[in-house]
């Protein structure tokens, strides 16, 4: 799949198993820190989007493929951690990560994800800055981390619940 964006020359593409060169060589310092990175890339375990500005690799977004968490009511909520997204320093200012973002939400919301959340260091200001103008809040504070999450849906997908003694039924958004 890949969107291109014309009028920037913003061209973005599911990323996969071939491209660990080209993403080592535009994000490894931050692919460093990411445990058994290579053996989840093989496995398959992480959604990755890259961006091309006029066909040089320009960034990257990186997050794991499913992942589910609990909520209040016992039930399994669809949640995306987003690992990290990364512009190269060269194309800053190009509206690059913006795109991979919006697109990112827009592949999440049509797998009918509830959540986007990113783990950040406390002080890492800029991105809590840029994240937060793409509607994150914060959600937890757990030692020099802060956790930022945005909902995609609020509702849970429920849209009528009808109790009644002869059929009982949820309605949901699809």
């Amino acid at each position: 799949m890949e969107i291109n964006r014309q009028k920037s020359k913003i061209v973005i593409k599911l990323g996969n198993n071939e491209d660990l060169i080209e993403l080592q060589l535009c994000a490894n310092d931050f692919i460093d820190f990411i445990d058994d990175f290579e053996i989840n890339l093989q496995n398959e375990k992480y959604f990755i989007l890259t961006a091309y500005y006029f066909k040089n690799l320009s960034a990257v977004l990186l997050a794991e493929k499913k992942h589910s968490k609990v909520d209040a009511l016992g039930n399994l909520v669809p949640k995306v951690k987003l690992i990290f997204l990364y512009v190269n320093p060269a194309y800053r200012n190009n509206k690059i990560g913006s795109n991979l973002l919006r697109y990112f939400v827009k592949v999440q919301r049509g797998k009918k994800i509830a959540a986007i959340y990113i783990n950040l260091p406390r002080k890492y200001t800029v991105g809590k800055k840029f994240l937060k103008k793409y509607k994150f809040f914060q959600i937890k504070t757990k030692d020099n981390n802060i956790v930022l999450e945005r909902n995609l849906w609020y509702d849970f997908g429920i849209k009528a619940y009808n109790f009644s003694n002869e059929r009982k039924y949820i309605d949901f958004y699809y």
